[in-house]
């Protein structure tokens, strides 16, 4: 909702009041709240948590997650004439003397003509709308896309080796990820994950007292306050999506659906079956890590006794999460068959699209970055759920990345997620697994006569995909995002431009491409 724009001035004059007090009186008693007997008082909506309560959380936030949120300013609407004036910039170079000229008369008569009534649509419409004009033409660009998302949409973080010795077991490091996700999805949900703030003053923003300020402005116009002293709070709507949340195929224009339960399950994949596993307790705390490595040691261990490799190579042959990777139709064809064929096969879809997220226990156990790269981008598709918000992959070598669907968000949360996360799972102790409270629990099919075909049509698609696509790392000293940002040049456009490059030096043409640097 839009912030009256009376009350902005108010806010900026108000921030920086506070601000000069802060700096007169970092002492001030004021604006603390004294330890409590019993816990300590922690700013989350005056509610009060217990110690005990804290060690379930990443960390606790004096601001509130989303105390920002309501009062973010909208993306403005470029005006007509500006929007055109950049169309011919960008054309400029690209394109003949006579074709410029062309592409100059047909701007010169859409913004007489036609271009008017268009913008004042657009106008009308992002009026009516809580988020910026770009973002639901945004999300049908994914949703209606009918290529698999397989390469061409989800992409991969891989995370760095845990450091320290003899922490590569798979079940280990597994178990760790999953409880550091736990935490983090307690975090969020208990609003006491820290905002996202890009700060450019960090004298003035990261002072003691700062958060103390902040959260004693009204939500409507807390940006501003922020934004007063150099600080820019950041979008977090994408959060909503992280857990829980699935892509859901359909004919022409896919679904993102975001499962309203209070699931504390994820799916573990492996062998190309399917597992539920809870991550939380029932008073919805994290499950202990020596729980959870217990649970994914048995999924292990049940996947090496399945009946020797005759019965796992079966297993395979019907891997469900193959389907994921086919064309957005043909899956969307697939998946209601599934579906309707079986209550039992509804009830195991259900269970995966309310998952908080899905773990893929490979069996491989890649060693260099080319090698680790390729697994945790596509693997060898059998344990993969890529419509998933996002899967977790730990290798059988300990190696681990996240793979994430992309049309909910883009890498902005992922990254925050994956960065929290490798840092409390590697503050953990390398502890032995228990026996689980809850054991993990199969998930189970019963397949149409045509689905065992039409899963062994998408492995062969799958995997003439894959092979026909190279894949190379070059690591760089030199070419840094800080060497670039020095140099006053975008990393995501000089890896774009790079791209452009040898994809000229190698063809003789420039292909459209795109380059995400992190």
């Amino acid at each position: 909702p839009s912030t009256d724009a009376l009350a902005r001035p108010a806010a900026t004059i108000c921030a920086r009041r506070l601000m000069i007090t802060m700096s007169k009186s970092p002492r001030c008693s004021v604006l603390r709240q004294a330890p409590r007997k019993g816990g300590l008082c922690l700013a989350r909506s005056d509610r009060l948590f217990s110690q005990s309560a804290q060690s379930d959380l990443l960390h606790v936030s004096r601001i509130p997650t989303m105390h920002f949120q309501n009062s973010l300013p909208k993306m403005p609407i470029p005006e007509l004439s500006d929007s055109l004036q950049r169309f011919i910039y960008s054309a400029t170079p690209l394109v003949s003397a006579a074709q410029l000229a062309a592409a100059q008369k047909a701007a010169d008569a859409f913004l007489k003509e036609q271009g008017p009534r268009l913008q004042a649509q657009l106008k009308a419409t992002d009026a009516a709308s809580y988020s910026s004009y770009i973002s639901k033409p945004w999300f049908e660009l994914y949703l209606k896309d009918r290529s698999p998302l397989l390469l061409n949409y989800n992409p991969q973080l891989t995370f760095k080796d845990e450091p320290g010795e003899g922490r590569s077991s798979q079940a280990g490091r597994g178990a760790r990820l999953l409880h550091a996700a736990a935490k983090f999805l307690r975090t969020y949900e208990e609003n006491v994950l820290e905002p996202d703030i890009f700060h450019t003053n960090p004298k003035r923003s990261k002072h003691p007292l700062w958060p103390e300020v902040m959260r004693m402005l009204p939500r409507s116009v807390a940006f501003y306050g922020a934004a007063a002293t150099g600080a820019y709070p950041l979008d977090m709507s994408q959060y909503h999506n992280l857990f829980r949340s699935t892509r859901i195929p359909r004919q022409e224009i896919d679904e993102l659906r975001k499962s309203e339960s209070k699931s504390r399950h994820v799916v573990v994949q492996r062998g190309g079956r399917f597992w539920s596993v809870d991550v939380l307790d029932e008073a919805g705390g994290p499950v202990p890590p020596t729980q959870l490595r217990g649970a994914l040691q048995a999924i292990i261990d049940a996947d090496g006794a399945a009946g020797g490799a005759q019965a796992q190579t079966a297993a395979s042959a019907c891997a469900l999460g193959l389907l994921t990777s086919l064309p957005r139709n043909e899956w969307a064809s697939a998946r209601a068959a599934l579906a309707a064929s079986s209550a039992v096969n509804q009830a195991a879809l259900e269970t995966i699209d309310s998952a908080l997220f899905t773990l893929s226990l490979d069996r491989e156990s890649p060693v260099g970055p080319e090698a680790v790269n390729r697994c945790m981008l596509h693997g060898d598709g059998v344990d993969r759920w890529l419509d998933k918000s996002f899967t977790l992959i730990v290798t059988a070598n300990g190696k681990a990345a996240v793979n994430f669907e992309h049309a909910w968000g883009d890498g902005v949360a992922v990254l925050r997620f994956f960065n929290e996360v490798y840092d409390a799972a590697s503050a953990m102790a390398d502890e032995r697994g228990a026996a689980p409270t809850q054991p993990p629990q199969p998930l189970s099919w019963e397949l149409p006569a045509q689905m065992p075909a039409i899963v062994a049509d998408a492995k062969a698609r799958f995997d003439a995909t894959v092979g026909s696509t190279d894949l190379a790392v070059m690591e760089s000293d030199l070419l840094t995002t800080t060497a670039l940002k020095k140099a006053k040049l975008s990393p995501d456009g000089e890896s774009t431009v790079d791209i452009y490059c040898l994809s000229g030096a190698i063809g003789n043409e420039i292909h459209l491409s795109h380059a995400s640097h992190i």
